[in-house]
């Protein structure tokens, strides 16, 4: 039975192998983690224990281990306590992408929250009845019933299952593994798809791609990756999947050899049997992903060959060519946008919606995002080039520059003061719209669409400045 006690918030301990993502080093890296899975609901919570303070509606379940059971770890609330934690100055914000509109309130928690939120009920167990933990822990978040409280993702099912009951799990064990070693991820890929990932999708691909590498089965895929054949082709498929480019109604189509995409040759051997859409041992359901008919990205960023395969596969077909009005064109572009460096978490972020919006029906809504990316990349830009006295952000009297000239500057930087040809033809498009009033860069024009009731953009027009701008928004991320 467990002893029901209220315990002060500093001595909680964060759970570092939680199931929702890959074990951590530190309880800094785990609430990272744990906003990088879902943000939302993260920033949403701590805005609501600013709000009401802590709710003693539930204990926080504790797991006691070590000398003398010294050690309390957090084997259920993870999520309230890592919040908690962060109020209470336990957690940097410095390091954590807080949203502006909780930063100040984040710095003005006065020492009266603070002292009515310092401890927090929980249901404390000894180290012995571990398993009685991971029951509890399992029946509030692993069986999927609508009454439940935030319920596991088929990623952490397949954790548990692994970790706990000792089941299969080849399509998490390479997951975990590329995210270890792939070379075509952005630090935002890794944090998120450690807790997000389509894996149901990932183990019917592996074992459809199995006999193709010249392996027996999916968990020889797993167990031989990062030494397999054919590596740059399987993590692109491995970043498709993980972008939902790649799904089911691709890899199950009769017509089309998807493998081809990623340069996999034609099998030698039967591919193991390819299971349906069912509920495995971990009691994942199966979520569809689109196909796509555009190009796989390879390491590098750029489009996998769509041609037949090296053993003379059966090609998939090429995609359609779309026009430079086309919405859709600016979708197809976006896929193979592979933010680099540092402070472009945010950047990798805005990507991710930008490309969820049907530029067709929310014209407007992307030009707010997209405004967004150019924000953030530049100032991205000028930091990466600060030591080398590269653009600036600010005027010499300290006040902010506006976008627009901040991006003529960068551009100027990268063209070498146009001296640099080749650079110059490259990003004549952006220069232009760079020069126009009403660009979708300009400050008049975004607040136009803010202010002017009768003021707004057609998609086809989004389509073709999105085209001219997009090569600065490359170099911008480079």
């Amino acid at each position: 039975m467990p002893e029901n006690k209220t315990i002060a918030v500093g001595e909680l301990t964060l759970d570092l192998a939680n199931f929702r993502t890959v074990r951590q080093k530190s309880e800094l890296a785990a609430v990272q983690a744990i906003i990088a899975t879902s943000p939302d609901r993260f920033w949403a919570l701590v805005d609501s224990l600013l709000t009401d303070g802590f709710l003693p509606t539930e204990n926080i379940l504790v797991l006691r281990s070590g000398r003398g059971g010294a050690t309390k770890t957090v084997k259920e609330g993870n999520r309230r306590v890592a919040a908690l934690k962060l109020l209470h100055g336990l957690i940097p914000t410095a390091k954590l992408a807080v949203p502006d509109e909780l930063v100040p309130e984040i710095r003005k928690v006065s020492s009266e929250w603070r002292s009515a939120n310092a401890s927090v009920p929980c249901a404390i167990y000894k180290s012995s009845e571990s398993s009685v933990v991971d029951r509890i822990v399992t029946l509030a978040h692993g069986k999927g019933e609508k009454a439940g409280r935030d319920q596991w993702n088929a990623v952490a099912r397949a954790r548990h299952n692994r970790d706990v009951n000792s089941g299969a799990e080849p399509a998490l064990d390479l997951l975990e593994a590329y995210l270890d070693s792939g070379l075509n991820l952005t630090g935002n890929q890794k944090a998120r798809w450690s807790g997000d990932y389509p894996v149901t999708v990932l183990e019917e691909a592996m074992k459809r791609i199995a006999p193709r590498l010249g392996l027996a089965s999916a968990g020889a895929i797993a167990k031989a990756y990062p030494n397999v054949a054919h590596r740059e082709g399987l993590e692109a498929l491995l970043a498709d999947i993980g972008m939902k480019e790649l799904g089911f109604e691709l890899i199950r189509a009769k017509d089309v050899d998807f493998g081809a995409r990623f340069g996999f040759p034609a099998a030698t051997t039967s591919p193991e049997p390819a299971t349906s859409a069912t509920p495995t041992s971990r009691g994942s359901s199966s979520p569809s992903g689109p196909g796509t008919s555009g190009g796989s990205r390879s390491a590098s960023g750029s489009s996998a060959s769509t041609g037949t395969g090296p053993s003379g596969g059966a090609a998939a077909p090429k995609p359609k060519a779309l026009s430079i009005n086309d919405p859709k064109a600016v979708q197809r572009l976006l896929k193979t946008f592979v933010p680099r460096g540092k402070g472009r978490e945010k950047v990798v972020a805005l990507k991710e919606e930008a490309a969820r919006l049907d530029v067709g029906k929310t014209p407007l809504a992307f030009t707010f995002v997209l405004r967004s990316m150019f924000e953030i990349s530049a100032k991205a830009y000028c930091s990466d080039h600060s030591k080398s006295r590269g653009p600036s952000l600010v005027k010499s009297d300290g006040s902010d520059r506006s976008l627009a000239d901040v991006l003529r500057d960068i551009v100027k930087h990268l063209t070498k003061n146009s001296s640099d040809k080749a650079m110059v033809k490259a990003l004549h498009g952006a220069m232009t719209e760079l020069g126009k009033a009403d660009s979708l860069l300009s400050v008049t024009s975004l607040n136009q669409l803010v202010h002017n009731p009768k003021f707004a953009i057609s998609p086809s027009d989004v389509a073709i400045r999105f085209g001219n701008v997009f090569p600065l928004l490359e170099e911008l991320n480079k």
